[in-house]
């Protein structure tokens, strides 16, 4: 979307009215792209920047604005305030985080190197130029919109603008005609990862910064920034830190969050778990969506109306795939009973959430809204063809997850020598009598910094995002851990952002990494492997984990859809082949959309 000419305004008024025919309010935020903008790209213009600075998106070199230039943009701002007004906005929001874009930039003391008014070197010039767009906008729309400013509290780089500095300059910008602040943090850097937070980052990594701002102005501050936990959202403003709590990521998850907590149903809310799948959606599909929502950018195409008439539905599997179908068949009134082998629900997810806790509250959801939907549930029952054709449904759903295939390595069947699910099973056993309360994730995690079925020195063979996670809990435990890979890149199933963060734990837990390794044997204390190019080395291990591949697995999809050719059969989750949860959940509610 975009405020540039006034034939923009009708399109945003569409827009507004929709959102105010719901009792919502709506503001655009305005921004111009300056170094960041894709004009060289697309129209074959200049981007311009404070300095001659690499734009952050195509590394493309800015031209540095000229005063005269700076005169033009400050009339684009404002003309594009007017139309807000126009289009019978409620607000309007100022974009100057970050340390890109136009305004950004010039706030960066690492991005503006300019030594005349608007100089980098000191706090007053690096405010000039928002001092000068606050002033530009006042006079075109006078008090007829309030204004929200959003700024980084700080900027979390070497040289960058400290908290102390926007504390500072917070008064002096309220009396230029800002009437909220939105603490935001970080700079956008080769992957964002000092502006959107990831798991590691904690929930209150910006807190601090709108805390400090609130103490010095009498508007309203907003603060931003992987608050994903409604109490978390609500202690905050207990705590007087903050005024306002924005989400993002979390509204992707579950839109009803508003609705749910003023209902009173916070334990309801399917809660974002800082996978990045939609910062991976953004840079790897040009689309936003969501892991735990498959709902989310196709909402009309996975619409979940009544079903008439409903239908007996058999689910079998309780994996992320599984628990999708059941629950979203359910929602749309089918009669729904769900097979597990197992003695817990979850499957995948539940082991995916011992090492890495995030995915817990996803689980947890899950497994509660099928309580509340009446699903009928049917644990430690293997399924056959035969079993599903004597219950005489009207459709199935198969997720009974894929084939784990580990590599043929001489080796392998050394006792030392364990596989994904083999490690599993130990940690089974490890629970022992108490298995019912300590098999929760949170509690299998607590037993294992007691005990371990590992040596000290542990090799992982393969390198997909599970190989990543587990060697982090290894080291965390204290071991010493090494990845073997075979191919060129680790982890190729997930985006830039998340690799780089998952490399920069490996190197601070002191995993090493090889990739490009051809692995030639297993030994009683080694790997034995050959990197690309080089010579034969011996990699000491106590224990060895064969990460494997996980393959389709179609065999009870396809003796179903022989042995019942007038029932629908659907396939979801990794039995169609490997797949993040992102694709359990999405073919899980296909699956029910379209029975």
């Amino acid at each position: 979307l975009h405020l540039a000419t006034d034939a923009a305004v009708d399109a945003h008024r569409a827009l507004v009215d929709v959102v105010h025919e719901h009792g919502a309010k709506i503001q655009p935020q305005i921004v111009h792209a300056g170094p960041d903008g894709l004009g060289p790209e697309m129209f074959g213009v200049t981007s311009l920047g404070p300095s001659v600075i690499p734009s952050y998106l195509t590394g493309r070199p800015s031209v540095e604005i000229t005063a005269d230039q700076l005169v033009e943009v400050l009339d684009l701002f404002k003309a594009a305030a007017r139309r807000a007004v126009e289009a019978g906005y409620d607000g309007l929001e100022l974009h100057a985080a970050h340390g890109y874009m136009l305004l950004g930039s010039f706030l960066a003391p690492q991005r503006n190197r300019r030594t005349d008014e608007y100089s980098g070197h000191s706090a007053r010039g690096r405010l000039r130029i928002v001092l000068e767009t606050l002033a530009a906008i006042r006079s075109e729309i006078g008090d007829a919109l309030p204004i929200t400013l959003r700024i980084s509290g700080y900027e979390r780089v070497a040289g960058g603008r400290p908290i102390y500095e926007t504390a500072a300059a917070a008064p002096e910008l309220v009396a230029a005609g800002v009437d909220a602040f939105h603490v935001s943090g970080g700079v956008i850097d080769r992957l964002v990862t000092g502006m959107v937070n990831g798991a590691d980052d904690g929930d209150e990594v910006n807190i601090g910064a709108a805390a400090a701002v609130k103490q010095v102005v009498d508007v309203p501050v907003i603060a931003v920034g992987r608050i994903h936990d409604p109490a978390r959202a609500e202690q905050i403003l207990a705590d007087g830190r903050a005024d306002f709590i924005a989400m993002g990521r979390p509204l992707l998850a579950d839109p009803e969050l508003p609705r749910k907590l003023r209902a009173g149903q916070a334990h309801r809310v399917r809660r974002c778990i800082s996978c990045e799948n939609c910062i991976d959606a953004m840079e790897q599909r040009f689309s936003v969506d969501c892991a735990v929502n498959p709902r989310t950018g196709r909402e009309r195409e996975l619409a979940t109306p009544r079903a008439v008439p409903a239908k007996r539905v058999v689910v079998i599997g309780g994996g992320p795939a599984g628990l999708e179908a059941a629950r979203v068949a359910s929602e749309r009134g089918h009669r729904v009973t769900l097979f597990e082998g197992a003695e817990q629900l979850g499957g995948a997810l539940r082991w995916a959430s011992v090492l890495h806790p995030e995915n817990q509250p996803f689980l947890r959801y899950l497994c509660d809204e099928i309580k509340l939907g009446s699903v009928e549930v049917r644990l430690g029952q293997s399924v056959s063809a035969q079993n599903v054709v004597a219950a005489a449904p009207d459709a199935v759903v198969v997720a009974t997850g894929g084939r784990v295939a580990v590599p043929a390595v001489p080796g392998a069947d050394l006792p030392h020598v364990l596989t994904g699910p083999g490690l599993r099973e130990m940690g089974g056993r490890l629970v022992g009598g108490w298995r019912q309360r300590l098999m929760r994730p949170a509690a299998v995690r607590a037993a294992t910094r007691v005990w371990l079925p590992v040596g000290r020195r542990v090799a992982i063979i393969g390198g997909d995002l599970v190989a990543l996670e587990l060697a982090e809990f290894l080291a965390r435990r204290g071991r010493l851990v090494a990845i073997v890979e075979t191919g060129k890149d680790i982890a190729p199933e997930i985006g830039n952002k998340r690799k780089t963060e998952h490399m920069d734990r490996l190197d601070r837990l002191g995993v090493t990494v090889h990739v490009r390794a051809a692995v030639e044997r297993i030994t009683r204390s080694a790997v034995v492997f050959t990197p690309a190019g080089g010579t034969v080395r011996q990699l000491a291990a106590d224990s060895v984990v064969l990460a494997g591949t996980v393959e389709p697995d179609t065999a009870l999809f396809d003796d179903l859809v022989a042995a019942m050719p007038g029932v629908e059969v659907h396939a979801a989750g990794d039995c169609t082949g490997l797949g993040l949860i992102r694709k359990a959940t999405e073919e899980g509610a296909r699956a029910a959309c379209a029975i």
